[in-house]
C-alpha cells in the first residue's frame, strides 16, 4: 500500500496535533481488527495521545468501544475516562476538527456502513454527536480540504457499492454527501490517504489496494470533485481503469 502524508493544510490541524491527517492511518485492515488506532492532541496539552476501539478485555466479539488514551511526555499512555460504544465492526477512524472549536473530534466507520462522530471537549472526553451518514459499506477514510472552504471534508471508500463518497463538512459537525465516484475493480477493497499533489491548496487522493505497486492520484477540482490523473498514477495495467 502506498500512504501519503499530507503537508501541513492549516493551524486547525497543526493544533489539534494529527499525526496521521491523510488517511486512515492504522484503522485500514482487511480482516476484522481486535482494534483500531488513530492520533490526535484531545486534551490540548501538545502532547499526541491515541484514541481505540477496541473490545472488552478477553472479548472477540461483541461491541466496541471507543477509547481515550492520554500521552504523557515520556512517550508512556494514561487510559482516560472517555467511554463510548460504537458498532460491533470498526473499520476507520479519523481525527480533526470538524465543528470549529479547536478541539480534535473523532469519526469511526463500521464495516456495516455507519459513520459516528464524536466530539472532543478538549479535556480529554468524546461526546457522541450521532451518525452522520450510512454507506453500503466503510474500508477507509480520509481527511482534507476539498473545496475553498475552511472546513474539513471527508471521503470514504464503500467495496459494497465499488464506490467512494465524499462527504462535505458545514464547519459545525455536519456533513452532506455531495458526489461519488466509482473505484478501480469490483470486490476488491480500495484504502483512501490525501495530499496536496499539484500544490493549488486543495487536497487531492490516493487510492491504493493490495496490489503491490499500483496507486491512482485523483485531484482536486476544488468543488469537492476529482478528476483522474493518470500521469500521477501508476497502473500494471493503465486500461484497467476508466473513471467516468
Amino acid at each position: 500500500m502506498v500512504s501519503a502524508r499530507a503537508s501541513s493544510q492549516d493551524a486547525t490541524l497543526a493544533h489539534v496535533g494529527l499525526s496521521n491527517v491523510s488517511g486512515s492511518g492504522f484503522a485500514d485492515i482487511p480482516d476484522k481488527p481486535s482494534a483500531v488506532l488513530a492520533a490526535g492532541d484531545f486534551n490540548g496539552d501538545g502532547v499526541g495521545d491515541l484514541v481505540k476501539a477496541a473490545l472488552p478485555d478477553g472479548e472477540d466479539a461483541g461491541q466496541y468501544s471507543l477509547i481515550i488514551l492520554l500521552g504523557k511526555a515520556d512517550g508512556t499512555f494514561l487510559p482516560g475516562s472517555s467511554h463510548n460504544l460504537i458498532g460491533s465492526d470498526p473499520r476507520a477512524l479519523v481525527v480533526g476538527d470538524f465543528n470549529g472549536d479547536g478541539n480534535a473530534d473523532v469519526i469511526v466507520g463500521d464495516g456495516d456502513g455507519t459513520l459516528l462522530e464524536f466530539l472532543g471537549d478538549g479535556k480529554g472526553n468524546l461526546v457522541p454527536a450521532g451518525k452522520i451518514a450510512t454507506l453500503g459499506s466503510v474500508v477507509s477514510i480520509a481527511v482534507g480540504h476539498f473545496t475553498h472552504d475552511r472546513p474539513l471534508d471527508l471521503v470514504v471508500s464503500d467495496v459494497d457499492s465499488n464506490t467512494a463518497a465524499i462527504l462535505l463538512g458545514a464547519g459545525d459537525g455536519s456533513f452532506r454527501q455531495t458526489w461519488s465516484f466509482q473505484l478501480p475493480q469490483r470486490g476488491m477493497e480500495f484504502h483512501l490517504a490525501t495530499a496536496d499533489f499539484n500544490k493549488d491548496g486543495i487536497a487531492d487522493l490516493v487510492i491504493t489496494s493490495e496490489e503491490e505497486g499500483n496507486y491512482e492520484v485523483m485531484l482536486g477540482n476544488g468543488n469537492g470533485t476529482f478528476t483522474y490523473a493518470p500521469k500521477l498514477s501508476h497502473l500494471k495495467d493503465p486500461n484497467s481503469y476508466c473513471p467516468t
